[in-house]
């Protein structure tokens, strides 16, 4: 089944830090790296006959998630557009914890343009990261017109998107967030919060709990797997790849618990790698 993933592509500034700075603080960084991100490729890159739909800009870091795509096994969709691409400087700590800054350029700048042409798919992939931007309400307004079922992961800055969200949930889209996220968006435990996210969708509501696992609840059962404790060496990335895993499992009409226990496989994979192997 196709997916279609509309959601960024970003260069990403790997610094790998001791602690995270203090205010006026200089901190030293151990290593660096560039590399490609952003939640739509991490998606695209775990989900097999996926699409990323994502614009491309102008300038150094544009010229570099061009040349780095060409060599992914991702089938892409890159409108180009004129502004600056942006970047994402990721704050990488010993415990593999990541901190991230933001700076959003071509890669978030959709337009009603963008979607006309593109490939009826079975399903469609959305991030709040991207609804943040106020020119991309075209991607909700696409997905409203759209056959095609919604895969929604509204991520970790719910409190800037609060119209985005009630619009969302009228879409009635698979929901994938984590415990954190829930609880903030619900004003709940995140249990109680996945019990009222779908009784407004009539959907699955999917949820990741770090180390102790992922839960998902169909409307009548809660499902809960967990797998063997590892060393992270990098989260960045692993919420997106359970995410996508989700997605390919969904489409294939897989059983909850086989869906989590392989999402979370993936995302261990995700995390354990070290930046060689990146």
């Amino acid at each position: 089944m196709t997916k279609l993933v509309l959601a960024s592509c970003t260069a990403d500034l790997y610094l790998y830090v001791d602690h995270l700075p203090t205010s006026a603080q200089d901190v030293k960084v151990i290593s660096r790296q560039m590399v490609l991100g952003g939640c739509g490729y991490h998606v695209s890159k775990a989900c097999p006959d996926s699409i990323l739909v994502c614009p491309i800009g102008t300038g150094m870091y544009a010229q570099f998630v061009k040349e780095k795509l060409l060599s992914e096994e991702i089938e892409t969709i890159t409108p180009m557009v004129s502004q600056k691409n942006g970047v994402c400087i990721c704050l990488i700590e010993p415990n593999g914890q990541r901190t991230f800054l933001s700076s959003h350029g071509a890669e978030y700048f959709y337009t009603p343009q963008m979607l006309v042409d593109l490939p009826q798919a079975d399903w469609i992939y959305i991030s709040g990261i991207d609804l943040e931007e106020k020119q991309n309400q075209c991607l909700i307004d696409y997905c409203a017109k759209t056959s095609s079922k919604i895969f929604f992961a509204p991520g970790p800055r719910i409190s800037a998107i609060p119209s985005v969200l009630k619009q969302m949930l009228d879409l009635k889209p698979v929901l994938h967030m984590n415990k954190e996220e829930c609880e903030a968006w619900c004003q709940c435990s995140f249990q109680e919060g996945m019990v009222s996210l779908s009784e407004k969708t009539q959907k699955p509501v999917i949820v990741t709990d770090a180390s102790r696992g992922s839960y998902a609840y169909d409307g009548k059962k809660l499902y809960h797997e967990v797998e063997e404790a590892v060393v992270t060496k990098n989260a960045t990335g692993a919420g997106d790849t359970h995410a996508a895993s989700c997605l390919d499992s969904l489409s294939q009409k897989m059983p909850f618990d086989e869906m989590l226990r392989r999402a979370n496989r993936a995302s261990i994979q995700k995390i354990t790698q070290g930046k060689e192997e990146l």
